[in-house]
């Protein structure tokens, strides 16, 4: 019994493990899991500073006389040099970064003050410490920054970098070989003869496992003939990931499944009950996970994006499931009883609700329209996963 979509997902997660980690630079480490808690050496910032551009004050100075206009006692900017004190009942103009002047307890910003020759008025009184970005308050020696499992986003390395950390230990990027068969492929670049046609699924597929973090190091083509295929696909399962395209059917020339039982895989299921791409596998040998997927483009391509995607996510470490929602339909679609229906498409906003549609502008998604019960023959919503934009 072929096992559903979310079934198959389960088993493909259950047996990958993630991928040894390598310390990269930090612009390297975006969007990849950290793999060791990182923990700040200095305290950031190093001293009391102004938050914005505007001018240092001493809020007593306004609230106890009822003032809301001080003379300007010079201009303090960013940079080592510490300031003067700030003379009682006086301000001082500060830029953003620059150190606090001695004695001042709030920034008044340059939008809420007019100046007047050498004097500053103000329009209402500040709170004390408004303004102000307080020693400590990005970080404190000893403080985590990243912890392990969590995802490295460009905040996240701006920090980093401001601690003097240049590199972050992340799952190295998972090796993919593709590999297309069929007697009437040729290799993308080449020009096909009679009866034949490029293997256009090689360019599609290596652009994706690249969108989704890993790198595409070999591809090939392959002939509907046991001893080539074998001879082809025997050095591709050193990858972390294999990528069989087409010879998934029971025809006589559908030779990817036993080929790769001969070559010592085993199978974790043959088939998944889903349309298209039912006749996606997937197995193991040694350390390589492999996937099968059908030979057509489109049925290709989802069956990547509904399976090797998630399954790329568990070797580079991500530990939380495919953020998924529902949409409504823009078109009606009709449901199955028996298997999950897979849809390319985009995802937009209609009428304040998002709306997904398989043509048109928007943001690529893939839509997932599970089997329904008996009696049930339309549906007006449907799960959406984002697709990331190929890439990487």
């Amino acid at each position: 019994m072929r096992p559903s979509l979310a079934d198959a997902r389960r088993t493909l997660l259950s047996a990958v493990r993630s991928l040894p980690a390598e310390a990269v630079p930090l612009p390297e480490a975006a969007a990849r899991i950290a793999q060791e808690a990182i923990r700040a050496r200095i305290c950031l910032p190093a001293s009391d500073c102004a938050a914005v551009d505007g001018y240092a004050i001493r809020v007593a100075d306004l609230a106890g006389s009822g003032a809301r206009r001080l003379p300007l006692h010079g201009t303090v900017t960013a940079g080592p040099a510490a300031p003067p004190p700030l003379p009682p009942g006086h301000c001082m103009a500060v830029m953003t970064g620059a150190l606090l002047p001695p004695g001042a307890d709030a920034v008044v910003p340059t939008e809420a003050a007019h100046r007047e020759k050498d004097a500053v008025g103000m329009v209402t009184i500040p709170a004390a410490g408004s303004g102000i970005r307080r020693a400590g308050d990005e970080a404190r020696p000893g403080e985590i920054l990243l912890s392990p499992g969590t995802p490295v986003d460009p905040r996240t390395l701006e920090r980093l970098a401001g601690q003097g950390i240049t590199r972050v230990a992340v799952p190295r990027r998972a090796r993919v070989h593709i590999i297309a068969t069929g007697d009437e492929l040729v290799a993308p670049g080449e020009t096909p003869g009679n009866g034949q046609r490029v293997a256009s699924n090689l360019p599609m597929l290596d652009a994706l496992v690249r969108a989704c973090g890993g790198q595409g190091e070999r591809s090939a083509v392959a002939p509907d003939d046991p001893g080539p295929l074998r001879q082809a696909l025997a050095p591709f399962l050193a990858a972390d990931l294999v990528l069989t395209v087409g010879g998934t059917l029971r025809g006589s020339k559908d030779l990817t499944k036993a080929v790769l039982t001969e070559l010592g895989a085993t199978f974790l299921f043959d088939g998944v009950a889903m349309r298209p791409g039912s006749s996606c596998a997937a197995a193991t040998a040694g350390r390589a996970m492999i996937l099968c997927l059908p030979g057509s483009p489109g049925a290709a391509f989802l069956g990547f994006v509904a399976l090797a995607r998630p399954l790329l996510g568990a070797l580079h470490g991500w530990a939380q499931p495919i953020p998924a929602f529902t949409a409504r339909l823009a078109e009606p679609l009709a449901p199955t009883q028996e298997e999950t229906l897979l849809f390319s498409g985009v995802v937009g906003e209609e009428g304040g609700a998002l709306e997904f549609r398989r043509r048109g502008q928007g943001w690529p998604a893939l839509g997932i329209l599970a089997p329904v019960a008996v009696g049930e023959s339309r549906v007006e919503h449907i799960t959406v996963e984002l697709l990331p934009l190929a890439g990487g």
